[in-house]
C-alpha cells in the first residue's frame, strides 16, 4: 500500500512540475534560511551551558537608585569578596575576577596572554575543561594555569606540568609554576582567556587589601545547594550591607538618593549565570537578551510564509484533481485513503524540500560564519535536542501543509467532483492566509528601515570628538607605555603627515584587541557625594582629538604642576555647581587636583547611554597610559597607517596587536546591531521572495480559472488596461489590509528597541509610507505579467470551446 501510494504521489507530481518546483523552491529557501537563524539562535542560547551546575553559579552586583534612575554596577572592592565568603555560609566557593594583560617568556619564546587575576575556588566554580591538572591548581600563590594553545606555543606541547616560566607583570620579571593546562575554552564560553593567576598579584592589591571605595574587579559564587534567587538574597544580605557600606549609605541618605522596594540604599544581588551572556541589566555582558528569541520567531515566520504557501496553492489547484478524486471515490476509495494519498505527495514534496534547503543551509554556512562572524556547523543539528526540535519541526510542517490541504480536498462532493463543477471553497483561508504573509513581510520590511537608520544616525551623529583620520595604537605589554608614547613623539616629529600625537588609559570604542572599559572614582565635594568616570590622558589629548575646551586651559608642559590638575567636562562641571564656578576648585580624589578646565561632552561610551560626568588627568602615578593616538594629514590612510605600524614596530618589536581607525572602533561598539540589521534585512529578502513567489502562483492559477470570463470581456470591449485592474485590485485590497495590520505592530515593536538608546531616531511617517510603496510595487511586479500576458491574450483561443 505505502509503496502503491509513492508510485502514484511521484506520478501525479511529475504531471505540475511548474507548480510543484514553486512547492519545493519556496520550502528549500525557507527551510536554508530557518536552519540558519536556528543554529544562530541556539549558539547564543548556549552560552555558559558546558558548565556543571551553572544554575548555583552567580555574578554579584549592586544596585542603587540615584536621582537619575537605577544604576547596577558589578564592579566591587577587594576586600568584599573575602567578607561574603565568611558572611554567607551556603556559598561553597567565591573568587574575585579581573582582566589583565601579561607577557609569558620561556628560553627565547615570548608572547603576550589575556589573564584572569582570580582566586583559588575560581576553578570550582566554573567547569573549564582540563588536560592536566585540577581545580586545586591555584591553591600555592605563584602557580599558574594555562591553556592549551599557549602551553604549545611555548613549550611545543601541552606537558608543561610543574615547569616554570617567567611572566611579566608589574612592570617586572617572576617565576611561575605551570600547575594546570585547561584545553580549548569552548567557544561559547563568556568568560575566555589564556592564563590564570592568583589575585594577590593584581597591581596594588596590598594598597587596595582594606580600601572599600576602590572597586576594580567582578565577584563569582557558586551555592552549596539549590540555584539562584535573586530577591531571596537581596534582602537576606541587607544586614551585611548596612554593616560594610554604612558610610556609602550614610551619603546617599545626605544627598538625597531614593530607595529600593526593601527600602536600601544601596542592595546587593546575583545575577544567575544563565543571564550572565544576555541580559538588559547593563551587567556581565549585558547584550540584548531578545536577539537569540528574535532570531527564533523570524525563523518561525518565514516557515509560516512558506507553509502558508503551500495550503494556498493545493487549495487553489484542487479544480485540477476534481474528476481524479470523483473517479477514487467511485472506485471504492474511502476519504481515508484520498487523504493519505495527497499527504503522501506532501510529504514526498517536503521532504525533496528538506534536503535542497539543508543542502543549500551548509553551501552557505561557510559565507554566513565569515559575515556574521560566527562558527556554526550543520553538525549541531545532530545534537539530541536540535534533532528532536528538527524532527517535530518536519512532522508539523507536513502534517499543516499537507495535511489540511490533502483533508479538504478528500472530502469533496463525489458527484460534483465528476461533473468537474466543484472547487475547493477556500478563499477566505487563501486571502487570510496571504495578509498574513504580506503582514510578515512589511513588518520585517519596517524593522529593517528603522534599524538602518538608527545605525546611520549612530554612525553619523557628532560625537563631541573628531573620529576622522586619527588611528589608536595599543601599547600591549611587555614595555614601559609612558616611555614608548615619548619615543613615539619623538620618531613622528620628523613627519609632516601626522598633525598631533597623545595618549589614554582607554580605547575610545572597541579595537583590535576587543577591549573595552571605564573607571570610576567617588568623592565628597562641598557636602555632597559625587561620581565622575575618569581617563587619564597625556598632553595634547584634546587636540588630538578636537575636543572643544569651553573654559579655563588644556594641560600645557609649561605648568610643571599639571600632574595635580584636572580638566572635566560639561556634566561634570554641572555636578560641581556650573561651569563658571568649578575652575581652581579642588577635588578630593588621588592627589587632591585642581580643576583648570571645562571641556564641552563627548560620548566616549556608546549611545545607548547619556554623556556621564567625566573627569581628565594626565597624572602618570593613577594609571598608566595604554593606547596611542595618532593625528594623521593624508590623501592615503592606508599608507599612513603602513609607515605608522612600520614606526611602532621598531619602537616596540613584539607589538602583536594591530593599529585601528578611530571611527572603525566607535563602529564596532554596535557589532550585535549590525548583525541584527543584517539578518532581519535577510529575513526580509526571504518572506518577500517566498511571498511574491506564492503570490505568482496565485495569480496564475486564477487567472487560468478566469480564461474565458477574460475572453468574453474582451469581446464585449473591456480594454488591456481594465482587465489588468480587474485582476489585480483583490490583490492590491489584501496588500492594504497587510499593511494596516502591520504598520502599528512594527511601530510598537520599534519603538520598544529604540527604548534602549539614550540617543535614537524618532519612527517618521515616510518610514510607513515608503514600506507600503515597496511592497505594493513588488506585488505588482509580480502580477503584472501573468495579468498583462492573460489581458492581451487573443479571446478567440479562450472561447473557441464554446
Amino acid at each position: 500500500m505505502i509503496t502503491n501510494h509513492i508510485k502514484i504521489a511521484w506520478r501525479s507530481l511529475s504531471k505540475a512540475k511548474a507548480l510543484n518546483a514553486i512547492h519545493i523552491f519556496g520550502l528549500a529557501v525557507a527551510i536554508a534560511s530557518s536552519t540558519l537563524l536556528y543554529l544562530t539562535a541556539m549558539f547564543e542560547l548556549s552560552f555558559d551551558n558546558f558548565h556543571e551546575h551553572r544554575e548555583r553559579v552567580g555574578l554579584l552586583y549592586t544596585e542603587m537608585q540615584p536621582e537619575e534612575g537605577t544604576k547596577r554596577s558589578s564592579t566591587v572592592a577587594t576586600p568584599l569578596a573575602p567578607v561574603l565568603k565568611t558572611g554567607f555560609p551556603e556559598m561553597a566557593y567565591v573568587s574575585r575576577y579581573m582582566n589583565s594583560g601579561i607577557i609569558l617568556r620561556n628560553g627565547d619564546k615570548q608572547l603576550e596572554a589575556s589573564n584572569k587575576y582570580v582566586d583559588p575556588d575560581f576553578l570550582s566554580i566554573f567547569s573549564f575543561p582540563f588536560v592536566a591538572g585540577n581545580t586545586s591548581a591555584l591553591n600555592e600563590l605563584d602557580n599558574l594555569v594555562i591553556d592549551e594553545t599557549t602551553a604549545n606555543n611555548l613549550f611545543g606541547s601541552p606537558s608543561v606540568i610543574g615547569k616554570q616560566v617567567e611572566v611579566y607583570q608589574n612592570g617586572k620579571w617572576g617565576s611561575k609554576t605551570i600547575s594546570a593546562v585547561l584545553a580549548k575554552i569552548p567557544n561559547n564560553s563568556s568568560l575566555t582567556f589564556n592564563t590564570l593567576l592568583r589575585f594577590e598579584h593584581k597591581p596594588n592589591y596590598q594598597a587596595n587589601l582594606n580600601d572599600w571605595g576602590h572597586e576594580d574587579h567582578s565577584v563569582f559564587v557558586k551555592l552549596k545547594s539549590g540555584s539562584i534567587n535573586d530577591e531571596a538574597f537581596t534582602k537576606k544580605a541587607k544586614p551585611f550591607v548596612d554593616l560594610y557600606y554604612k558610610d556609602e549609605i550614610n551619603m546617599r541618605k545626605r544627598d538625597g538618593w531614593g530607595v529600593d522596594k526593601n527600602g536600601a540604599y544601596v542592595a546587593l544581588h546575583l545575577l544567575p549565570l544563565t543571564k550572565y551572556h544576555r541580559n538588559d541589566l547593563g551587567v556581565g555582558h549585558g547584550s540584548a537578551p531578545l536577539y537569540p528569541w528574535i532570531l527564533l520567531i523570524i525563523a518561525g515566520l518565514i516557515l509560516f510564509i512558506a507553509c502558508s504557501n503551500f495550503v494556498n496553492l493545493s487549495l487553489a489547484n484542487s479544480f485540477a484533481r476534481n474528476r481524479e478524486i470523483g473517479t477514487r471515490k467511485t472506485l471504492g476509495g474511502t476519504t481515508f485513503q484520498l487523504m493519505a494519498q495527497l499527504w503522501t505527495e506532501s510529504l514526498l514534496l517536503c521532504i525533496l524540500a528538506t534536503c535542497i534547503g539543508i543542502g543549500l543551509a551548509w553551501v552557505l554556512l561557510a559565507q554566513y560564519n565569515a559575515i556574521m562572524n560566527y562558527s556554526l556547523s550543520i553538525a549541531q543539528l545532530l545534537s539530541p535536542l536540535n534533532l528532536l526540535f528538527f524532527l517535530l519541526t518536519f512532522l508539523l510542517l507536513t502534517l499543516v501543509s499537507g495535511g489540511y490541504p490533502a483533508w479538504r480536498i478528500a472530502k469533496a462532493n463525489i458527484i460534483q467532483t465528476l461533473k468537474g463543477k466543484v472547487s475547493v471553497k477556500s478563499s477566505r483561508l487563501r486571502n487570510s492566509l496571504t495578509v498574513l504573509q504580506f503582514s510578515i513581510a512589511i513588518v520585517l520590511i519596517l524593522a529593517t528601515i528603522v534599524i538602518s537608520f538608527q545605525l546611520r544616525y549612530m554612525a553619523e551623529r557628532p560625537l563631541g570628538f573628531d573620529k576622522t583620520e586619527v588611528i589608536s595604537i595599543p601599547i600591549g605589554e611587555g614595555i614601559d607605555p609612558e616611555n614608548a608614547l615619548q619615543q613615539m613623539r619623538v620618531a613622528l616629529a620628523a613627519h609632516p603627515w601626522v598633525q598631533a600625537v597623545s595618549a589614554s588609559d582607554m580605547n575610545l570604542g572597541r579595537g583590535r584587541d576587543g577591549s573595552m572599559s571605564t573607571s570610576r572614582f567617588g568623592f565628597d565635594f562641598e557636602g555632597k557625594q559625587i561620581y565622575t568616570n575618569f581617563m587619564r590622558v597625556d598632553f595634547d589629548y584634546l587636540k588630538t582629538l578636537g575636543i572643544k575646551l569651553l573654559d579655563g586651559r588644556d594641560f600645557d608642559r609649561r605648568y610643571l604642576n599639571d600632574t595635580a590638575s584636572v580638566v572635566i567636562n560639561r556634566q561634570m562641571a554641572m555636578q560641581l555647581g556650573g561651569a563658571d564656578k568649578v575652575l581652581g576648585k579642588t577635588l578630593e580624589i588621588d592627589g587632591n587636583p585642581q580643576v583648570i578646565g571645562v571641556i564641552d561632552d563627548f560620548n566616549f561610551q556608546d549611545l545607548r547611554r547619556k554623556v556621564e560626568p567625566l573627569t581628565l588627568s594626565i597624572n602618570p602615578n593613577i594609571f598608566s597610559v595604554s593606547y596611542i593616538f595618532v593625528r594623521v594629514k593624508t590623501d592615503n590612510l592606508g599608507d599612513s597607517m603602513s609607515k605608522l605600524e612600520d614606526i611602532w614596530k621598531k619602537i616596540n618589536p613584539k607589538a602583536n596587536i594591530a593599529a585601528s581607525y578611530l571611527d572603525e572602533n566607535t563602529q564596532n561598539m554596535y557589532r550585535d546591531e549590525q548583525r541584527f540589521v543584517q539578518i532581519v534585512i535577510s529575513g526580509a529578502i526571504v518572506a518577500i521572495s517566498i511571498s511574491c513567489l506564492g503570490l505568482f502562483a496565485l495569480a496564475l492559477l486564477m487567472i487560468n480559472k478566469r480564461v474565458k470570463e477574460i475572453g468574453i470581456r474582451k469581446v464585449l470591449g473591456s480594454s488591456v488596461m481594465q482587465i489588468m485592474l480587474l485582476l489585480s485590485k483583490e490583490f492590491m485590497g489584501l496588500m492594504l489590509i497587510a499593511f494596516f495590520i502591520a504598520s502599528p505592530l512594527a511601530w510598537w515593536m520599534m519603538r520598544s528597541w529604540l527604548q534602549g538608546y539614550a540617543y535614537r531616531i524618532d519612527i517618521q511617517w515616510w518610514m510607513f509610507a515608503a514600506a507600503g510603496i515597496l511592497i505594493t510595487g513588488i506585488a505588482l511586479a509580480t502580477i503584472t505579467w501573468q495579468t498583462l500576458r492573460a489581458a492581451t491574450s487573443n479571446p478567440v483561443d479562450s472561447l473557441r470551446d464554446e
